[in-house]
This record gives C-alpha cells, structure tokens and sequence, in this order.
C-alpha cells in the first residue's frame, strides 16, 4: 500500500511539472504585458517571415517556431516574460513547448493573432 501511494504521489509531480506555459485569452496577453515589471517583456511572432511581414503585433520580433532555440543567443535571461502567438496556436504551441525545455519560465501563449489585434488596447 505504502509503495502505491509512493508512486501515485511521483506520478501526479511528474505531471504537475509538464505545465509548460500558460495559454491566455487576447484580454488577459495585453494585460500581462502592459503589466510585467520583470525586465522587458518580448512578444514574439512564430509565423514564417512571410506572414510577418503581412501584418504583425507592434514590438514583435520574428522568429518562425522551427528556429525558435535562436533565442538563446539575445534573451540570455530564462526569467524574461516572453509573450507569443501564430496564426491558430498550433505553432506557438510547439514553440512555447521548446522554450519551456530551454529553461524559459515566463512565456504566456496568446495563441491567434487575428484575436489579439482584435483585442489589442488602443
């Protein structure tokens, strides 16, 4: 019984400890950002470049979610808030997963551009 509760406990802390990031509506990615005290907050557009160059969120940088490691060699600071987004939130999704295995731990996913512009504080 003692080694079930054992390993029941390791289970639920391995999976306690996959929580990646945090995937946000539009409102609450605006006012996380407007309201980070920690560093610079980064947003961070995953699209292709093409993409990016259609249209994209004011401040984003753009690195496409297949070279996202990139950003270890200009945001050396694993505490920096990192805020990112695609088209749908497939590729953000994909990215924030690498940059939690990276050692990030402020990402929030703002998933769809589409909605944060249509969200974003004017």
């Amino acid at each position: 019984m003692q080694r079930l509760l054992i390993a029941t406990a390791f289970l639920l802390g391995s999976i306690a400890n996959t929580s990646i990031a945090e995937v946000v509506t539009p409102e609450v990615f605006w006012q996380s950002y407007h309201g980070t005290h920690s560093g610079k907050p980064m947003i961070i557009d995953v699209r292709s470049h093409e993409e990016f160059i259609e249209g994209h969120l004011p401040s984003a940088i753009n690195i496409p979610y297949e070279q996202i490691e990139l950003l270890t060699t200009f945001a050396p600071d694993k505490s920096q808030s990192l805020f990112i987004y695609c088209r749908s939130g497939r590729r953000s999704g994909i990215a924030e997963e690498v940059l939690y295995k990276l050692g990030y731990s402020n990402i929030y996913n703002g998933e769809s551009y589409k909605a944060l512009i249509k969200a974003m504080p004017k």
